[in-house]
Formats: C-alpha cells, structure tokens, sequence
C-alpha cells in the first residue's frame, strides 16, 4: 500500500501546502510594513483647547500636553521630511497685555518634543530650513516693527547658525526670505 496515497497524509499535505502559501504572502508584506515608519499627515490646533494635535500616516492622533505657562498654540507647521513638526506656545506676559504672546518655538519628532526655543520677544512668523535640520525665527518688538530680529538655529543642537538684525532689504541673508515683518 502507497502511505501517500492515504486520505489523512494528503490532507496534511495540503494543509501544510496552504499554511506556506500563506506565509509566503504575509511575511514580505508584513518585512516591508516593519521598514515603513509613521510620518506625519497632519498638525492642527485643537479649538477649544488649544492644544496641538498631531495625526500619523496609521491615522492616529495625538494630543500633545500643553507647556508650562502655555494659555495657546499657534502656527503649527510639518516639515518636507513628514517626521518632524513644530509649533508656536503663546503665553500670558505680566505687563497688562490681555492676550496670549508666542514666545516659545516647540520642534517634535519622533513622537517626542525635541528642542525648546524660547525668545525674549514675541516671534512673528518661523519655518523650516533646509528640509528639518534648521529653523529660521523672526521676533520684534510686541507693537510695531522697532527691533526686527532674525535667527537660524539647528534643530538637532540648537545652537544659533546665524542671526540678522534690522528690517529685510536686498542685502538680507538668504535664509531670512520669504518672511515679512509684520
């Protein structure tokens, strides 16, 4: 008698062939899942409490804790590289100003704040340089534009790369275009 022949062999065989085909299916998917890492899709300020959110690319959003003294959030932005972000604290200042002033530049990535910037002044406007190695900040005076200050700082460190003082003209750096003083 063949034992290859029998009925229970052949339906481990086949079960067995059905479990490998399976798994030469899954395991390259699941090998090329594993390589992919979470980039961000989204940042935006929570409304009501003002808080920064932040959505991956496995859709889930995160609430970021507020700072120490932070009244709100502004001006949330995601670099081009999709993993790092960054966003503005507005605080309250005790010199009879009734609203919340920027005064901190928070960066984030890899599900964690990385770099603190905080300022002397209000900061008007910020973005990424050169993808999300560099940060470029304006700051002035809170009424006017009577003491317009540019820094590039890198986000890794935070060391200061380079800073402008005076109002934007032609002879301005590089770095510091595409900003207006507000």
């Amino acid at each position: 008698m063949n034992i290859f022949a029998t009925r229970p062999f052949s339906r481990v065989v086949l079960r067995f062939t059905s479990f490998a085909a399976l798994i030469s299916v899954l395991v390259p998917f699941v090998v090329a899942q594993a390589g992919q890492s979470v980039t961000l899709t989204k940042i935006y300020v929570d409304e009501k409490s003002g808080r920064i959110h932040i959505v991956d690319s496995s859709m889930k959003d995160l609430e970021i804790p507020p700072e120490k003294d932070q009244v709100d959030t502004a001006q949330p932005k995601i670099a081009d590289d999709h993993r790092t972000a960054g966003w503005l604290i507005e605080s309250k200042i005790d010199d009879g100003t009734s609203y919340p002033i920027p005064l901190c530049l928070i960066i984030y990535r890899d599900a964690k704040i990385i770099r603190r910037f905080p300022t002397d002044m209000t900061i008007g406007d910020w973005r990424f340089v050169d993808g999300a190695k560099q940060v470029a900040l304006y700051t002035d005076t809170l009424h006017g534009s009577l003491a317009p200050h540019y820094e590039l700082r890198d986000v890794s460190t935070g060391r200061l790369i380079a800073k402008f003082d005076g109002h934007l003209g032609p002879g301005s750096p590089a770095w510091t275009r595409g900003f207006s003083e507000n």
